[in-house]
């Protein structure tokens, strides 16, 4: 996947970054209380750092990684997670506490949901290209042809990816665009139009993500719903256009 510039993040990005400095918290705390410290004592803070800052360095370097919407993102944190669980365990295998067992317990599903959602977010359309800058051929062997208009000026492309909220755009030279603009899209001798907000490019500005907002099928013209009922029925799907 292309490496982008989100220039919109999601609530679910701050929440994990967030999420992973409790993490820390949560190791630092359950030692404490098996070795009966105090957790606010300024000296065990240090100490806990020198036992554990391999932890706090991983976690730190994720949640970097993950405000940046690095490509390796879901799995780094998966591997933040599973450092985390498994420095409680081996504490576990030393002195079993029922009470650190449950709070294991819903950190592992706390931590799955957050996976599900962050994964989830991350696969969308409008900061997916569907290509990367190291393809050896034309990342698009297939073309949907489109267009984006801002300020009365205008841009062609093609789609490169596309869901139910936003689409992806390859465009034939680099531009930066304001934050709201209009994409129509050239399918089967039909022209679909739909406003939208750029949230995502391209590090070079060859590639722009646009999140749609929502609309109802409008009868006087074809927008981003209507398409993608033709699409959907055409078994049309974004992998076909490499």
């Amino acid at each position: 996947m292309e490496q982008l510039k989100v220039k919109k993040k999601d609530t679910i990005i701050l929440n994990v970054v967030i999420y992973l400095g409790l993490s820390f918290f949560f190791l630092y705390l359950q030692h404490a209380y098996r070795h009966h410290l105090s957790p606010f004592s300024w000296v065990y803070f240090q100490k806990g750092l020198e036992l554990f800052w391999y932890v706090a360095l991983t976690l730190f370097l994720t949640g970097i990684m993950i405000w940046k919407h690095h490509r390796y993102s879901v799995m780094v944190y998966r591997l933040s997670i599973l450092l985390v669980g498994f420095k409680v365990l081996e504490g576990l295998f030393v002195e079993f506490n029922k009470i650190i067992v449950v709070a294991m317990f819903f950190y592992a599903i706390i931590s799955y949901f957050l996976y599900q959602l962050l994964s989830h977010y991350l696969k969308m359309a409008s900061i997916n290209p569907n290509y990367n800058s190291s393809d050896l051929f034309s990342p698009l062997l297939r073309k949907i042809p489109c267009k984006v208009f801002y300020n009365n000026q205008e841009v062609e492309g093609n789609l490169s990816n596309w869901d139910s909220d936003g689409c992806f755009i390859k465009l034939e030279q680099g531009r930066k665009f304001p934050r709201h603009v209009n994409v129509r899209i050239f399918f089967g001798d039909r022209e679909f139009s739909q406003d939208g907000e750029v949230v995502a490019g391209t590090l070079d500005l060859t590639g722009v993500g646009i999140k749609f907002e929502k609309t109802s099928k409008d009868l006087n013209v074809f927008n981003w719903s209507e398409f993608l009922e033709i699409v959907q029925e055409l078994g049309f799907q974004p992998e076909r256009l490499r």
